[in-house]
């Protein structure tokens, strides 16, 4: 009988490569995190050096303690040649080696909140992930191959592929995706090898045996990987990241979020066109969520320092005294998540299916529940300021009766005053009304709207933009309400959706009432994530607040007689575009783009961003002949693990010192006897069995084959080896005899079966 030890001679290399393959694995799955491929090659030797050192350990039979501390004297040692080469003596670290390494964590975390993966892949991450990846593979190696539990050496590894799901949004989840489950299958497969070459087998069977079952175990691998990349789709949005924080615990579908915060160092995110709400007025506004007041220049976002109060119906919001148009709104909540209910500036009453609480100061109104519920209706009045022109012109703006922090001023780089202040000198600006516009339109005039800006790096955001002129909603607004601060004005950004594509809602009325026959055409605005956008409110004393528009390529219809900028939006997509009605023109003046205004995604970018999250809509046709291909797939294995068990069970017999040779040939026999028709009833002995199975299958033999069986269950010694032959010749006539009379479609059942 052999030992097994000899096929274990090649699956120990063998489940110790797959170690590897995991670790290089899940390294590579950082794709989703950097930028390129080089971190790569970076972690890919601190990988394979503490593979060797665990190794090592392990069979120079070492201490498992004796083991961690090489491996990680190495790691200090390897990690200083690689991240801090000329600070080492002698090859070892000195304390300028941690002053250095310190510095590199620290300039890479240091703005960690305000980052956007995929990111420049900085010796800071990559020693972080080094250290923590030399770390995983000795624990790993530890507990597969020191304490024989491989399912806890995958745990840390796993954590480290979910933590970048949740760092990532969209950036190379199909990659990474791949990288971890290749590595995870390698090391599913020989970890599985490794397992049944140990086990007894027949003598000679052992390698062929740890063979089939390394050979199914990767066929199952192979079928879950690809289930996992074909269907993994179709369940998920691909932009989804690995685990949503924002979603655990709310309903299920796509929702647009948009959160209360602009940064100026953001990234402009996918700009979806999911529906978020449908708003039934007779004519077009910015749909306003809330304002935000205060300025974090360390960070570089606004953010809202609302108190709300529980209301019903009537608001509380106290009108501007300035000419107010009524406008009536109703509101059907699509795919618009968060808090914030949508309405024109300023609301006055609300009545719905929604219970509200609401902030006085920055007009905001927000559910009381824990997010808005798609398909949440509610009416809306509100009360649209129309400022005089002449009031507006002659007014101030000190706001002495506001917070002091809506004007607490940020200090902004001399460059970035001399130019603003330069254009209102050349202009002749006289007052703040005066050097309102004329910012608003130095900004629409000589900036471009360009989606593709990244201030991420930059130590003064604010300067690179406008040194730059380049940037989208984010910028614009937020830099304008800098520099209107910077003058001594009251100043805010305020966050919502432009009007949206305008439709007729007659046969498909918002809320419950149904349109009757002859009625008008109900006027209604489809609004979509991409239409979410962010524009600053300068405060003027007797006026109230006033909203500008610097943005290129955007326009408020409600302030036009006063900005001067016609209404304009986000264009639609050609497909859309050709069957609706702009609400105003679309389109950019030649002279500058105007892509869509979407911010970017809280979840893919800092908190810092109004964004719209990604959609559920089609995620693309599986022709059918990969559903095909994967059913043909599934199949296959299911007959090959029922053939798989089936055969496991005759070799378990075969290996028990027990039953032998002899119980697997007659568990042979009988299981053939009953594709012919010939089934052993409860109580029946082997010789009555086999009595009634001659009949059917005639074969010489039967009876010797029942005596062989009785004399192995009730006898007190094994069969030989000449018992065992015959047991076994026996067996295959009977196999052989009743396959000759059956079709190719009988034999394919009699095999599954």
């Amino acid at each position: 009988m052999s030992t097994g030890r000899d096929p274990e001679r090649v699956t120990l290399p063998a489940a110790e490569l797959g170690a590897l393959a995991l670790a290089l694995g899940t390294a590579a799955s950082f794709t989703r995190v950097f930028l390129g491929w080089g971190f790569l090659r970076v972690l890919a030797v601190p990988v394979a050096l503490a593979w060797l050192v665990a190794v090592a350990a392990r069979r120079l039979r070492l201490h498992v303690l004796v083991g961690a501390g090489i491996s990680a004297a190495t790691a200090v040692v390897v990690l200083t040649w690689r991240f801090a080469p000329g600070t080492s003596a002698l090859g070892l670290p000195t304390p300028d080696t941690a002053r250095t390494l310190a510095d590199a964590v620290r300039a890479s975390f240091g703005g960690f909140d305000r980052l956007v993966a995929p990111v420049p892949a900085t010796d800071g991450f990559l020693v972080v992930l080094a250290a923590l990846l030399w770390i995983f593979v000795f624990f790993a190696d530890t507990s597969a191959f020191r304490y024989r539990s491989p399912v806890q050496a995958v745990v840390p590894y796993l954590a480290a592929f979910m933590a970048s799901g949740v760092l990532a949004r969209d950036a190379g989840r199909t990659t990474a995706l791949v990288a971890f489950g290749a590595g995870l299958a390698v090391y599913a497969v020989t970890q599985r090898a490794l397992v049944v070459s140990g086990r007894r087998w027949l003598h000679g069977e052992s390698r062929r045996g740890t063979a089939a079952v390394a050979g199914t175990a990767a066929g199952l691998v192979l079928v879950a990987l690809l289930v996992g990349l074909l269907v993994g789709p179709r369940l998920v949005d691909p932009k989804d990241p690995l685990v949503d924080l924002r979603s655990l615990g709310s309903g299920g579908g796509a929702r647009t979020v948009v959160s209360p915060f602009v940064g100026v160092r953001s990234l402009i995110g996918e700009r979806s066109d999911q529906v978020v709400f449908t708003v039934v007025a007779d004519r077009p506004s910015y749909w306003r969520l809330t304002a935000l007041e205060d300025y974090d220049a360390a960070r570089a976002i606004w953010v809202s320092r609302g108190s709300y109060k529980e209301v019903e119906g009537d608001l509380g919001i106290p009108a501007p005294d300035v000419p107010l148009a009524p406008l009536a709104q109703r509101f059907r909540i699509d795919g618009l998540a968060g808090l914030w209910l949508p309405g024109a500036y300023v609301p006055s009453r609300l009545e719905g299916d929604v219970a509200v609480s609401v902030d006085a100061g920055s007009a905001s109104v927000i559910t009381r529940d824990r997010e808005l519920r798609s398909g949440t209706t509610y009416d809306l009045g509100s009360a649209v300021p129309v400022p005089d022109m002449a009031q507006l012109a002659t007014a101030t703006a000190r706001g002495a009766d506001l917070d002091p922090a809506d004007r607490a001023a940020t200090t902004l780089s001399p460059t970035v005053l001399a130019a603003a202040r330069g254009q209102l000198r050349r202009a002749g600006a006289v007052g703040p009304y005066e050097e309102m516009r004329v910012l608003q339109d130095w900004f629409r005039s000589e900036f471009t709207y360009d989606d593709t800006v990244d201030y991420r790096d930059a130590t003064d955001p604010v300067a690179a933009f406008v040194a730059e002129r380049r940037g989208f909603c984010q910028q614009f607004s937020s830099t304008f309400a800098l520099l209107a601060r910077s003058l001594g004005y009251p100043a805010r950004v305020a966050v919502g959706f432009t009007p949206g594509d305008p439709v007729d809602l007659t046969a498909n009325p918002v809320g419950s009432a149904p349109a009757a026959d002859g009625d008008a055409p109900a006027p209604g605005f489809v609004v979509r994530g991409r239409h979410a956008h962010a524009w600053p409110e300068v405060f003027f004393d007797g006026v109230g607040w006033v909203a500008f528009e610097p943005t290129p390529g955007r326009g408020n219809p409600s302030a036009e007689q006063y900005t001067g900028v016609p209404a304009e939006q986000a264009p639609a997509p050609e497909e859309q575009a050709a069957t609706t009605t702009s609400v105003a023109p679309t389109t950019a003046p030649a002279d500058r783009p105007a892509p869509s205004t979407t911010p970017p995604d809280p979840g893919r970018v800092e908190a810092g961003d109004a964004a719209p999250t990604s959609t559920t809509g089609d995620a693309g046709t599986i022709p059918w002949w990969t559903w095909a291909v994967l059913v043909a797939v599934l199949a296959a294995t299911a007959a090959a693990v029922r053939v798989g068990r089936r055969t496991g069970r005759i070799r378990r017999l075969r290996n028990d010192p027990r039953a032998g040779r002899v119980a697997a040939a007659w568990s042979e026999a009988v299981r053939w006897a009953e594709v012919a028709g010939v089934a052993p009833a409860p109580a029946e002995t082997p010789r009555e069995f086999a009595r009634r199975a001659a009949s059917a299958v005639p074969v010489e033999g039967w009876e010797e084959l029942a005596e062989l069986e009785t004399r192995r269950r009730f006898g007190t010694q094994v069969p030989d080896d000449a018992g065992s032959d015959r047991a076994e010749a026996v067996a295959a006539q009977v196999r052989g005899t009743v396959a000759e009379g059956l079709s190719a479609r009988q034999k394919v059942a009699a095999l599954l079966d």
